[in-house]
């Protein structure tokens, strides 16, 4: 669940709506706060003015103790008003208050009062909850006062008006509770309307299409997805769609392709059993007339003209009995016994065995082998049958002489190039590279070499290398081979290293 797409698009669309719509809200009520709390300073301007106002008159009609009443009545019919003071000057003491006990004392917040007497507004109460708003006025020593007063004294009293907050309060409670219900609800109905809208347009699809994936998985290659949508599900659902298509085509030819092999399987191993048993039928009477020419041979006189015969008979004789070996190590080849070996050794006895061939014939053989090559496990006469057959050929493809450099190195599974190259087991090969300047082999052979009773020679059963290949394969290695007509041929080896 929490690694589907849909939680994840969904959470992450929950932290930014969440994220936006707290902010939102969080700013809404602080400016409808600073709207509510602004009105009211504005009413408490109004109300200090009016009441200033009807304090100098009182005070121009000689009426002063009727401002004690005056404040006093205020405040019990005014709602707003909580407390009315006048303050002197001088020392911020309380001379007239709407609470007569007051009178007398020095005011809370006289030392700011008093140094500045131009201050408008003070709040008061909890801090960010004030409860009330003082308004401060100051009494200014009019033409009218001076009957009473000295001309000399520029204020006569500084009013100070508290409005309580209370209704502001309850107002900016109730506007936020009403705000933050709101933004609940409409934060469900846009969660609620977004997985909606992301389980109908993402996890639908997605759904159908891990559907069809999982059918394609059990075997179903019929199983084809919707391409009838217009957005990038559509694309999408065309592209496997091809994908698929070019999937099944490629198995119905790989099908195809591993019906011929068996078959051609099936036909090989009918005729190896059939190449077995007639070389098994020729090779004991081949053997007897063997001995029996022998035999005839040892009779004769050395200046017999016969004897040149039978010697031709005993050459053809072996070579039909090398042909037979072929067939029979083809048929039913002996299975490797691994060793520790160097192949260093191994290729040092191939090439002493093949360098008078190559020397009549002008044929230069150049080996390149490490010295830190590392030991590795074959069966070292299978390999050595394996290099001779394959030095062997090179020297027969330069007639008119030529080069032969066979270079070993060691290297990783991933630095072959041979796309047809299976290596299963290792991650480090040895490479033994086999390069001649000969007469190079036709494009249209280079698949067809390694097949049974292939060849283009004159003499030869076309077993060579089809032997070659079976031996490499066995000690889990495998052979490629690169040729251009005129310019040479390049065998090369791949057998694992398994220290």
């Amino acid at each position: 669940m929490f690694n589907s797409l849909k939680f994840k698009i969904t959470f992450t669309a929950f932290l930014i709506t969440s994220v936006i719509m707290t902010f939102s809200t969080w700013r809404d009520i602080k400016e409808t706060e600073r709207l509510l709390l602004e009105g009211h300073r504005e009413k408490a301007a109004l109300l200090s003015d009016r009441i200033a106002h009807s304090i100098m008159v009182l005070m121009t009609e000689n009426k002063r103790r009727d401002i004690q009443a005056l404040m006093e009545s205020l405040v019990s019919e005014g709602k707003e008003l909580k407390r009315i003071r006048i303050l002197r000057p001088e020392d911020g003491v309380i001379v007239v208050s709407s609470e007569p006990e007051e009178a007398g004392k020095v005011f809370e917040n006289a030392g700011m009062i008093l140094q500045n007497v131009q201050a408008t507004e003070v709040s008061s109460g909890g801090r960010g909850n004030p409860e009330h708003v003082s308004k401060f006025t100051v009494i200014k020593n009019r033409k009218a006062c001076h009957g009473c007063h000295d001309p000399r004294k520029d204020v006569l009293g500084i009013l100070a008006v508290d409005i309580s907050l209370d209704d502001v309060t309850a107002a900016v409670r109730e506007f936020k509770r009403e705000h933050l219900r709101e933004a609940v609800i409409g934060f469900l109905l846009i969660m609620g309307a977004f997985t909606v809208v992301v389980g109908v347009l993402i996890d639908r699809p997605v759904r159908k299409m891990i559907t069809t994936i999982r059918k394609i998985e059990n075997g179903d290659l019929s199983a084809r997805m919707d391409e009838n949508k217009k957005d990038e599900f559509g694309l999408v659902a065309k592209s496997f769609n091809r994908m698929l298509k070019t999937l099944e085509s490629a198995k119905e030819e790989i099908e195809t392709c591993h019906e011929e092999q068996m078959q051609r399987a099936a036909k090989l191993a009918s005729l190896g059993e059939i190449v077995s048993g007639i070389a098994h039928e020729i090779k004991n009477p081949l053997a007897g007339i063997s001995c029996a020419v022998q035999v005839l041979q040892s009779e004769m006189d050395e200046n017999d003209v016969r004897k040149a015969v039978t010697g031709e008979i005993l050459h053809h004789i072996k070579r039909l009995d090398r042909t037979i070996k072929d067939l029979l190590n083809y048929a039913k080849p002996r299975p490797p016994r691994f060793v520790p070996s160097n192949i260093k050794t191994v290729l040092d006895k191939a090439v002493f065995f093949v360098y008078p061939e190559a020397n009549r014939q002008k044929v230069v053989i150049k080996t390149e082998i490490p010295d830190d090559i590392p030991d590795i496990m074959m069966d070292p006469d299978q390999m050595q049958q394996i290099f001779l057959n394959l030095i062997i050929n090179a020297v027969q493809a330069m007639p008119d002489g030529g080069k032969l450099t066979i270079t070993v190195c060691e290297q990783g599974k991933d630095g072959i190039d041979e796309r047809a190259i299976r290596i299963p087991g290792s991650d480090r090969v040895l490479a033994i590279r086999l390069e001649d300047t000969g007469k190079g082999i036709e494009g249209k052979y280079i698949d067809r070499i390694f097949d049974p009773f292939f060849t283009k020679k004159s003499k030869g059963t076309g077993l060579g290398l089809a032997i070659s290949r079976r031996i490499i394969q066995e000690h889990g290695g495998d052979i490629a081979v690169k040729s251009e007509v005129g310019k040479g041929s390049i065998f090369t080896v791949y057998l694992p290293v398994v220290r």
